[in-house]
């Protein structure tokens, strides 16, 4: 079980990191401070993907 939750908490991480990549790009050409928001999306991209491979998302 704690595999099956940890592997969703990578793909909810993983989506909530490409939303938030959306944000990071309409704030750059908005002209608006973007870093710290692509860096945040950066995170949560990389953290996502790293839960899910860990776990074997792929192998239910």
């Amino acid at each position: 079980m704690k595999r099956y939750s940890l592997a969703l908490l990578g793909l909810i991480l993983f989506s909530s990191g490409l939303c938030v990549f959306g944000e990071a790009v309409i704030s750059k050409y908005e002209d608006v401070n973007w870093f710290c928001t692509g860096t945040i999306s950066l995170v949560f991209i990389n953290a996502g993907l790293g839960l899910m491979i860990k776990n074997k998302w792929g192998t239910f």
